[in-house]
């Protein structure tokens, strides 16, 4: 999914938790930060494969990598991966809950805006019949083996 659409359902998310479950502002910010945050690691792929730092040509590479698998068949697209990013799993919500439970209970905020992202990522790939990933890192390393890269 493309940022604006995090940051628009994020922001929209936000609102309905601080109006409808005054939950204060602090927290209402931490899960929009961590819901639209959370594709730092996208950034941080971009970085691995290409050794450079520009965002720009971040965003750019991306586009062109989008337009490559958008050429494909569907059946080839479904055997066919192009990056593994770091944080877009629900052990890294697991996580944040963890962490909320054990030393500060605001990774709860944290791990909601990550559930998020995560279930936007998820219903935009369900509406496009896109094959679903994401839903664990680890699944994710696994299925990765058995796929072309791109």
């Amino acid at each position: 999914m493309r940022p604006k659409y995090h940051v628009l359902i994020g922001f929209i998310v936000s609102i309905i938790l601080y109006f409808f479950f005054s939950i204060g502002i602090f927290k209402t910010l931490i899960v929009f930060f961590s819901s639209i945050l959370i594709d730092f690691d996208h950034y941080l792929y971009y970085i691995f494969k290409t050794k450079n730092f520009n965002l720009k040509r971040a965003h750019a590479w991306y586009l062109e990598k989008e337009k490559q698998l958008k050429k494909l068949s569907k059946q080839e697209r479904k055997r066919v991966t192009y990056a593994f990013y770091l944080f877009h799993g629900l052990e890294t919500v697991l996580i944040f809950v963890l962490l909320g439970y054990y030393l500060w209970n605001l990774f709860y905020f944290v791990a909601m805006g990550i559930f998020l992202h995560l279930l936007s990522d998820y219903a935009e790939q369900i509406f496009h019949k896109k094959r679903i990933f994401k839903i664990s890192i680890i699944a994710d390393l696994i299925e990765r083996k058995k796929l072309k890269k791109m």
